[in-house]
């Protein structure tokens, strides 16, 4: 666990920190994919949409806080309905959203919101946690494989 920095449930006042992080996220997920929309335009609108899927799905935000400034956050749905016929039935618990600002990288900080996140979906039943990586997000990638995330669907894109 990272030593200066808190984990908790996100409460009122922390809404202007995570649009921060939500920017930050937005931006450098452009640079891998030019095509998304800038941060600022999307930001707001995004941390509303986080806050219905975790309505709807039994889900909760957990910030993490360094110098009482929030640094980070997870987003993690405890019961995403599986949709395809070909799924299985019932649910699973689904990260949506993890990011830590630049300037606390490399601290733990994503592990330990993670493992909050993995206790938060055990704790209301879910036996799988998902979540999903833009391929070419490497850090993303191995930090997922480093607390044992596997591999397990792949959608390929060809521009045409």
């Amino acid at each position: 666990m990272s030593m200066d920095c808190l984990i908790r449930e996100c409460r009122s006042g922390d809404e202007i920190g995570i649009r921060g992080c939500i920017v930050a996220l937005q931006e450098f997920e452009r640079t891998i994919e030019p095509r998304l929309r800038p941060g600022e335009s999307m930001a707001d609108e995004y941390f509303a949409q986080i806050r219905l899927r975790c309505c709807e799905a039994d889900g909760q935000v957990f910030v993490a806080l360094a110098g009482g400034a929030v640094v980070g956050f997870v987003a993690v749905l405890a019961r995403e309905a599986f949709t395809d016929l070909d799924d299985p039935p019932g649910t699973y618990g689904l990260v949506t959203d993890l990011v830590v600002l630049e300037s606390h990288r490399n601290e733990g900080i994503g592990r330990d919101l993670l493992e909050r996140a993995e206790a938060f979906a055990r704790a209301a039943g879910a036996q799988e946690l998902r979540v999903g990586v833009l391929a070419k997000n490497v850090a993303a990638r191995h930090l997922y494989l480093s607390v044992g995330f596997a591999p397990h669907h792949e959608i390929l894109a060809k521009a045409i």
